[in-house]
């Protein structure tokens, strides 16, 4: 069988740097339009998909048709071999030298408006649809719920119900990012928003993360761990970014749109710790 040269479309900028390629990778875990390879230190997790799908953190986007032959000759636990610009698969390689970059950092220049907050808050109390709280967005601040106690808790100067809420969430839900997960990465991002960071906080999900056995699945560990470092997929980056500039109404729904897309309720539940968080912090 001919080997095939696939060129990448778009790529994270970050995975250009030598802590990707010098590492030795796997082909980690297999789906219908995308497919991940992990560095053996279980350290970073690389999705590589189509550019149907929206930009993600470490990810790598290639044309529909090549994708398709390319995740056919891949199978979980296949080595891949990552030497300078290239990806070398056991039938096939990927090109990343001709891929446009993209950032997957969140970087606020602005504040958040409080029009735009408003509108978003507005549209969320329209949004009729379950997070994986089994409580709608409309009213995930209404119902009294432990997930929402949970991130109301992480607003909290108390250490020790910090300590609690992280256990809490963490791998708590179903698939590959739990909804737990899912909400503390929104968490994150609320905290970046209004420069709330808080480092004995970030400190504790890292050490729960490094846990051993581990406490969440390795895709949403991922994802975490993006967040931790002020990195997001497409969608968070431009809502948040609707909401610190001069943003129309559609602008703003149509941003939400695009998250909750994402997932089955991932996007949702990343939208329920968001919106908590901006709650609880500005309340406290």
């Amino acid at each position: 069988m001919r080997k095939l040269f696939v060129n990448a479309c778009f790529l994270d900028q970050i995975l250009l740097t030598n802590a990707f390629s010098e590492k030795k990778w796997h082909v980690h875990s297999k789906y219908k339009n995308s497919f991940n390879i992990q560095d053996e230190g279980k350290e970073q997790l690389v999705v590589i998909s189509t550019t149907d799908y929206p930009f993600m953190p470490n990810g790598i986007y290639i044309e529909s048709v090549y994708f398709s032959t390319l995740l056919s000759t891949v199978e979980i636990g296949d080595s891949v071999r990552w030497q300078e610009d290239c990806l070398h698969f056991s039938k096939n390689h990927l090109l990343l030298n001709y891929g446009e970059l993209y950032s997957s950092t969140m970087e606020i220049t602005e504040t958040l408006k409080s029009s735009n907050l408003q509108h978003f808050n507005d549209y969320a109390a329209s949004l009729d649809k379950e997070t994986g709280a089994q409580v709608s967005l409309a009213d995930f601040l209404i119902e009294e719920n432990p997930f929402a106690k949970a991130l109301q808790l992480l607003c909290l100067e108390d250490e020790s119900k910090k300590q609690s809420a992280v256990a809490f969430l963490l791998g708590r839900g179903k698939g590959l990012t739990p909804s737990g997960d899912d909400m503390l990465v929104g968490h994150l991002a609320a905290r970046i928003l209004l420069n709330e960071k808080d480092r004995i906080l970030e400190k504790r999900i890292l050490t729960e993360l490094s846990k051993e056995p581990a406490v969440t699945t390795d895709i949403s560990k991922h994802y975490l761990l993006c967040a931790l470092s002020c990195r997001f997929s497409a969608p968070v980056i431009e809502f948040i970014e609707n909401l610190t500039t001069m943003s129309s109404i559609e602008q703003l729904q149509k941003a939400v749109d695009n998250i909750i897309k994402v997932g089955h309720t991932s996007g949702l539940d990343l939208l329920a710790g968001f919106m908590a968080t901006i709650e609880f912090l500005n309340n406290n």
